[in-house]
């Protein structure tokens, strides 16, 4: 049986942020039409929550991110949309589980296929030493030079410097509604770097349970040599061990290079993909230390096959753009 969950007081904690109902609401809040459900099978009660999307023929799909389901669940769910009139559904799950009596489709993460987790049960000092040597450099140095980091939320000076970003690395975020409406959440932090008046760079991360994760980042044109971000995030380390986290999530990683390739790069023991996206990213964050994490390709389980080309025809006429960090974070 699946019903729908329409109260707070119903809805269990989840794994990941982007299931909690916290995230939930704040996508409402930004007019995305979100939908939770509570399916019970065999004594086993799954909740799970996703965004409807629908085109201007009418076609609707729904998309539920980090989830875990069985092969089972996954069937029922599909069975329960197709009664419902969605195209298809497209679930990022947390195991590698798939469907048994629907056709499905492997396509692109929407959320990141890799990220890079810190262990924040060590203390500040193991952190610290365990950092690269020139990335504990850089945040010695920001502070040698008198740059210092507050804790405030401040849409304008965050948009400012994301506008430098977005522009300086020729890729495109989510807008100014959308980021004033996260900045309201308790849960979420934004952290600013300064030199005298001048802001140099602005995080913003969200808590959830034990983890911090960090969603947004964005820096100025001027006096990188200071080192910002670097200052950046290790104070957002230290925040996050204050609040009580166990893991700092940095929210997207490139994916390993494989073996043999020549298509890599390298920064202190980790080798990723030099040609994916993130590839400036991967070596600031890599110098932090960390692990690897990466998630199964996701599923486009196809509930109405005549449908699903004809939208799938119209995706590949749309040129599509991908939102997230600064490449060139340095």
């Amino acid at each position: 049986m699946i019903k729908e969950v329409l109260k707070k007081e119903d809805w269990t904690l989840k794994k990941e942020f982007l299931q909690s109902w916290e995230y939930g609401e704040f996508l409402k809040d930004t007019g995305r039409h979100l939908l939770r459900y509570e399916l019970t099978n065999n004594n086993e009660k799954v909740q799970f929550q996703g965004v409807v999307t629908s085109n201007a023929l009418g076609f609707k799909f729904i998309y539920v991110p980090r989830v875990s389901f069985s092969q089972e669940i996954l069937d029922e769910i599909s069975k329960f949309f197709q009664e419902k009139n969605f195209v298809f559904w497209r679930v990022e799950r947390l195991n590698s589980n798939t469907t048994k009596n629907f056709i499905f489709s492997e396509v692109r993460n929407r959320q990141p296929e890799c990220t890079w987790l810190l262990d924040l049960e060590k203390s500040e000092n193991e952190i610290l030493s365990e950092m690269h040597s020139k990335t504990r450099y850089n945040i010695n140095l920001a502070i040698k030079k008198g740059v210092v980091c507050k804790q405030e939320k401040n849409l304008e000076t965050y948009w400012k410097l994301n506008e430098m970003t977005t522009e300086r690395n020729s890729i495109r975020t989510h807008d100014k509604t959308y980021i004033e409406k996260l900045l309201k959440l308790d849960s979420v932090y934004q952290l600013t770097t300064y030199f005298g008046e001048d802001v140099l760079s602005s995080a913003i991360v969200f808590k959830y349970e034990n983890k911090m994760y960090y969603l947004f980042g964005a820096s100025s044109n001027s006096h990188r040599n200071l080192m910002g971000p670097y200052l950046n995030q290790f104070e957002i380390i230290k925040l996050a061990k204050q609040l009580g986290c166990k893991i700092y999530d940095f929210w997207g990683m490139a994916p390993p290079a494989e073996e043999g390739s020549t298509d890599k790069n390298s920064h202190h023991n980790y080798t990723w993909q030099k040609s994916h996206p993130l590839d400036g990213v991967a070596k600031f964050k890599a110098g932090f230390e960390g692990k690897l994490e990466c998630y199964p390709k996701p599923l486009e389980i196809i509930l109405n096959p005549f449908k699903y080309k004809i939208f799938s025809l119209i995706q590949k006429l749309r040129k599509r753009t991908i939102v997230g960090h600064s490449t060139k974070e340095k």
